[in-house]
């Protein structure tokens, strides 16, 4: 696991409880690189005793299931263990986030997380962020520095320090109304144990000298800041658009190398399957990747060089054509939805009744850990996205069985 030093700290703020180390890498790596102070600890028969002294201020619960979640923290809270200011965060698998969001509406735990697939890290530090800025003082914990978010470019980052600054004057100003209409209440309560006037005539004096004013004070502050925020978004609305559009599409395609495309959108590349000489002792191949464009560009090149391919979108899917078929080879993701390319890969001996399949992984993600880990599920190799026709076919030719 990555960031070891962090995680072996002796006195953490925030503490993830867990049974499978394999199931918190990610996020683990994630809250590592966010907070210093921070530990991850197995469930034992000692884990009461340890929070107890340690009091985290932020306790993560990545167990098995939302059920033994739940009946920890319960435990957790009867025992005593837990009898300080905290906040609780529930980590929890995609299907199981149904029962994750009633655990918060009924307030046993402070908010959740779907970590199982994981996809939204800055999600998850937000939730972390929230929780220390909660359950610490602002000497305690001084929140993120610049150094720890991603470059967005210097007018957007303006548009957001403008909008804050409006939020927080705007929030400024309500406290103060309040603290103002506090005094008012107990001034006029005083003078009204002076003068004995009626409580109708109490009420109408408030609203008229205080109340009134204020309100009207406060009616113009947020009409002043909401116009100025409306004037700063319309002049950057075509702007932030095009901000927009251009990070999904550079979220939703991978970068491929020329040469593959102008050979798939080639007229040869065009021609029916008929025109590919297949026979019928050539590999068969299974291409699992969530990435339309990807995919089908993979099948285009490997279909050329007479192989037998077929296609799957997500784990799942491919679980089923590998039940149903004999293959040479699996080219494979590792995110996506439905079921992982780790976990995928850990069902396929079940499948094929311990027979070993050959798998290739196809990813973008440079974690050696999480390669590591897939490596020892079976993995043969892997093809770092984006990568050359040259490249893909090596990999194929020297792996497929």
């Amino acid at each position: 696991m990555t960031n070891k030093a962090k995680l072996a700290c002796r006195q953490p703020k925030v503490i993830m409880i867990y049974e499978n180390e394999d199931d918190i890498l990610g996020a683990a790596s994630i809250i590592a690189d966010q907070v210093d102070e921070y530990r991850t600890v197995m469930l034992n028969s000692e884990i009461g005793d340890k929070i107890q002294i340690i009091k985290p201020s932020v306790l993560l619960f990545a167990l098995a299931n939302v059920q033994r979640s739940i009946e920890l923290y319960t435990k957790l809270i009867n025992d005593l263990h837990v009898d300080y200011p905290h906040y609780g965060i529930l980590l929890c698998k995609n299907r199981e986030s149904g029962v994750a969001f009633r655990c918060c509406i009924k307030g046993l735990f402070d908010n959740y997380f779907v970590y199982q697939p994981l996809y939204e890290k800055f999600r998850l530090k937000m939730i972390v962020h929230n929780g220390l800025q909660i359950s610490q003082s602002v000497e305690q914990y001084k929140g993120f520095n610049e150094e720890q978010f991603e470059f967005i470019g210097e007018e957007l980052t303006a548009l957001i320090d403008a909008g804050g600054e409006c939020k927080q004057s705007l929030l400024d100003s309500i406290s103060k109304c309040k603290q103002q209409m506090k005094k008012a209440e107990a001034s006029l309560i005083e003078e009204n144990k002076r003068a004995n006037i009626s409580s109708k005539a109490l009420i109408e004096k408030m609203n008229k000298t205080h109340i009134e004013p204020l309100l009207a004070e406060l009616e113009s502050n947020i009409k002043i800041g909401l116009d100025g925020m409306l004037q700063q978004l319309l002049a950057k609305q075509l702007g932030l658009k095009d901000l927009e559009n251009r990070s999904l599409e550079m979220s939703s395609i991978k970068a491929l190398d020329p040469q593959m495309i102008l050979e798939a959108l080639s007229p040869e590349a065009s021609l029916s399957e008929e025109t590919i000489e297949i026979t019928d002792n050539a590999k068969r191949i299974l291409v699992v990747e969530d990435n339309q464009i990807y995919r089908e560009m993979l099948v285009k090149v490997l279909t050329k060089e007479a192989y037998r391919v077929d296609e799957a979108a997500d784990g799942l899917s491919a679980l089923t054509k590998i039940r149903n078929n004999q293959y040479s080879l699996i080219l494979m993701d590792l995110f996506m939805p439905n079921l992982d390319g780790i976990n995928t890969t850990k069902q396929i001996k079940t499948i094929n009744g311990g027979e070993e399949v050959p798998v290739i992984a196809l990813t973008g993600n440079k974690n050696k850990e999480l390669i590591k880990k897939w490596a020892e599920q079976g993995l043969q190799g892997y093809i770092l996205k984006p990568s050359s026709k040259h490249e893909i076919l090596d990999a194929v030719s020297r792996t497929a069985i």
